[in-house]
């Protein structure tokens, strides 16, 4: 039989079927025409089920499922980046003191981070015949990569204080912010006292609120 004949001739030749692996026998090429070689099927994959590469640790189940960390910092941009809200209200607004509306051209000036509210006196000081109405001026300059801007409430009597009307405002995309205005006499005294008290708000509009970048505010009285 043409199988046995194979099998002899391998005998025959010192062949020595252990010493050919699996690997071997599929790798070697059959020659047109040689029917009576044999060829192995290739090794068949590991089931599925076998385990075989499976990681056995004792870590985390979850591992590779979680989503990544949050980073890290909360908006605190390490520990630069401050709050942007007020941290008083309007009844409780800083206190500038007290500028003249109406003679020397007094100047208060502030500085601060963030929004926040501020009251000034205004105060009428010409005593003449003549009328002299008050006046007043609030400048903001808003530090590089923030904009605030600059909101006027002035009371309707000598002894009030105004939260809710504004007056005057400056709402500019720049970083300066003005706003000015006038009350009282005409050209003749009214004989009133036209003391006020005048509520600032800077009001935070873009861009972090660093404790470092501060906001400069600056009233100016008996200028518009």
């Amino acid at each position: 039989m043409s199988v046995g004949l194979a099998a002899l001739v391998g005998c025959a030749v010192g062949t020595d079927p252990d010493g050919v692996g699996e690997s071997d026998l599929t790798t070697l090429s059959v020659e047109a025409g040689d029917e009576n070689s044999v060829v192995l099927p290739a090794p068949s994959k590991p089931s599925e089920d076998s385990g075989a590469g499976e990681d056995t640790g004792t870590g985390d189940p979850d591992a590779g499922t979680k989503a990544d960390a949050a980073p890290d910092g909360g908006g605190t941009d390490g520990g630069t980046t401050g709050s942007c809200a007020s941290p008083n209200t309007c009844p409780a607004a800083t206190d500038l003191g007290t500028v003249s509306g109406d003679t020397g051209a007094d100047t208060k000036t502030f500085q601060g981070s963030g929004s926040q509210w501020l009251k000034v006196r205004v105060s009428e000081d010409d005593s003449s015949v003549f009328g002299v109405e008050l006046q007043m001026r609030a400048e903001l300059q808003s530090p590089a990569g923030t904009n605030f801007n600059l909101f006027l409430y002035r009371a309707g009597s000598s002894s009030g204080q105004e939260c809710s009307a504004v007056t005057t405002s400056s709402t500019s995309t720049s970083a300066f912010d003005s706003a000015s205005m006038s009350w009282g006499e005409g050209t003749i005294s009214n004989g009133n006292d036209d003391d006020r008290t005048v509520t600032v708000e800077v009001r935070h509009v873009s861009g972090t609120c660093a404790p470092a970048a501060k906001w400069t505010l600056t009233v100016r009285g008996d200028t518009l």
